[in-house]
Parts: C-alpha cells; sequence; structure tokens
C-alpha cells in the first residue's frame, strides 16, 4: 500500500489553471475562452461546438464557432491541441 500512495505521488502532475485560447471572430471585442474548463468539443460540417463549464461556473456553458468545411473544424481542433500543449507544465 505504501508502494502504491508513492508511485501517485511522486507521479502527479500539476495542470495548468489557466489556458486562455482566443475565439476567431470578427468583432471589435475579443473573446477569450479557458481550455483547462473545456469538457469536449463537437465538430460538424458548418460549425465546431465547445462546451464548458463545472466547479464555480456552474455547467451547461458553450461556444459555437461557425466553420466553413470540416476541414476547417480539424484546423481549429488541432490548434486548440497545440494551445493546451504550450499551456502544460510539465
Amino acid at each position: 500500500m505504501r508502494a502504491l500512495l508513492f508511485l501517485l505521488c511522486a507521479t502527479a502532475t500539476q495542470a495548468a489553471t489557466f489556458c486562455p485560447y482566443k475565439l476567431p471572430g470578427n468583432d471589435k471585442s475579443e473573446r477569450w475562452v479557458n481550455l483547462t474548463v473545456v469538457q469536449y468539443v463537437e465538430l460538424s460540417d458548418t460549425e465546431a461546438h465547445l462546451i464548458f463549464g463545472g466547479g464555480n461556473l456552474g455547467s451547461g456553458h458553450d461556444v459555437k464557432i461557425p466553420l466553413k468545411s470540416r476541414d476547417d473544424g480539424q484546423k481549429l481542433l488541432r490548434d486548440l491541441v497545440e494551445t493546451s500543449r504550450r499551456c502544460d507544465p510539465a
């Protein structure tokens, strides 16, 4: 039991507490989402749907990003992954 506890403590890593991602858009104001609270992403041919929340935010928050094609959605997803990797302290 002690060995298991040691292994769990020795391999623990800290997640980034804030990982901002600028949402695409043509508005004068900029919108950012914290990627550490994104629960899942849905991609279709016409939009990306980011669902996030939990904790003090509550649940059920989302943002929809219009897409021109499924390829644009895959590019957006790659960008989200790259941004979250840059925020990871490990």
